[in-house]
């Protein structure tokens, strides 16, 4: 009898996982960018509901019905600073963007709504398909960054692919801009505070006739950062979406162009910004996690998926291994001096070519200062990020800390 040869299989190699905003919470979407990554955890969950009622028998299951269901959805891997906006976004929910050297300065002359795809403006001198748009200026409180989609007609700016996400003002300052773009991040208390979603795509091979599956309403609830001085910029990002669904058509694997951002290019600043004298040289290893509260709400609609998730309150904590000098660390602890901190990191570049994220915590508490011995003495540190009003965004009230990136994308 001949051995039972196969030839099917699915190498891990040939895994990709993308990221697609969506403009309606659950409404699947496209993968607009591939984000590399070392390990995704996808996984379907079902409430199962067990029938023990006594029936006279010695036994106990006599049925098992599903009930309701959703996914937990993990990434994890190096942070490229490109693509990881797009989980900041989801788990943080206020984003500005800007971009650099404003030129073919004009104004609106109508104003322009939240999820409008054109604007009107005195001149479109300068204007053409595919180019980045600034609308409103930083003074203005919600500069944000969309793409031309279409060559611009009359009186009328087209970008279909990127609606507005402020409403503006007629009269507001509208310019081209170019890279490198800066993307600002911080805790969204407008509106209802519920940060975008996105849909998480998975290519395995294995699904239905394309080869991969889709999780809807993915909504984050984690990003934990950290940077080893001897290995690359990390991060383990966790969030929860509604049950999966093969993909209905193929996509277009669009890996991040950036590179691996090595950690000892960070710098960190305790006490102040990560430059002049309150630069600290001794740490080792910074940890931030910025983490979201989510409950998913099970209604009577007939539907298994929640009908929705709720995000509530943000918080950020993290922690510093030190090599010990002084007792700086145990000193800040024990007087409650909550100092400022700042983490930069950033491959250098100029241009088009700069990548660069910057973690601003205004208060930070330390909570624990514990003394190691590793070969070397250290202290392991660990801090709660206090709520704010520096580290605020365009919506106001309070936040704990903010994230600023620089890098090539005008918008997510």
């Amino acid at each position: 009898m001949p051995a039972p040869f196969s030839s099917v299989v699915f190498p891990e190699a040939l895994e990709w996982a993308g990221f697609g905003r969506e403009a309606t919470p659950g409404t699947v979407v496209a993968p607009t960018v591939t984000t590399p990554f070392e390990k995704i955890e996808p996984e379907d969950k079902v409430t199962w509901l067990e029938d023990k009622s006594l029936r006279g028998s010695m036994v106990e299951e006599y049925g098992l019905v599903p009930g309701v269901e959703l996914t937990d959805f993990g990434i994890s891997g190096p942070v490229y600073l490109d693509s990881v906006g797009h989980i900041l976004f989801n788990l943080m929910g206020d984003y500005t963007a800007t971009g650099s050297t404003p030129t073919n300065s004009t104004t609106l002359t109508a104003p322009v709504t939240v999820g409008a795809t054109t604007a009107t403006v005195s001149s479109i001198t300068g204007y053409a398909n595919g180019q980045a748009v600034q609308i409103g200026i930083t003074a203005d409180g919600n500069p944000e960054i969309v793409t031309l989609s279409a060559t611009p007609s009359g009186s009328t700016l087209t970008f279909t692919n990127t609606p507005a996400r402020f409403a503006h003002a007629s009269g507001k300052t509208v310019a081209t801009v170019v890279a490198p773009f800066t993307h600002i991040f911080s805790t969204l208390n407008s509106g209802n505070g519920q940060p975008v979603t996105h849909t998480m795509t998975h290519h395995q091979g294995i699904s239905g006739s394309f080869g991969a599956r889709q999780y809807g309403y993915w909504c984050a609830s984690e990003c934990a950062f950290t940077a080893n001085a001897q290995q690359a910029f990390m991060h383990d990002s966790k969030g929860t979406g509604v049950l999966s669904g093969p993909a209905g058509s193929s996509f277009v694997n669009t890996p991040s162009s950036a590179k691996l951002q090595a950690s000892w290019e960070a710098l960190v600043g305790i006490g102040g910004p990560a430059s002049g004298g309150t630069l600290i040289s001794t740490v080792i290893e910074p940890k931030i996690t910025i983490t979201r509260q989510l409950k998913p709400y099970f209604t009577l609609t007939g539907f298994q998926s929640p009908f929705i998730i709720a995000r509530n309150a943000l918080s950020i904590t993290g922690g510093f291994t030190h090599i010990a000098i002084d007792e700086s660390p145990l000193l800040n602890m024990l007087n409650n001096t909550q100092p400022q901190v700042q983490i930069v990191i950033s491959n250098g570049l100029s241009g088009a070519n700069l990548l660069s994220c910057q973690f601003d915590l205004q208060v930070a508490a330390y909570d624990t200062a514990k003394l190691n011995s590793n070969d070397e003495i250290e202290y392991d540190v660990t801090f709660k990020a206090i709520a704010n009003t520096t580290n605020v965004g365009a919506s106001g009230g309070y936040s704990p800390g903010k994230v600023t990136l620089q890098n090539a994308i005008p918008t997510y």
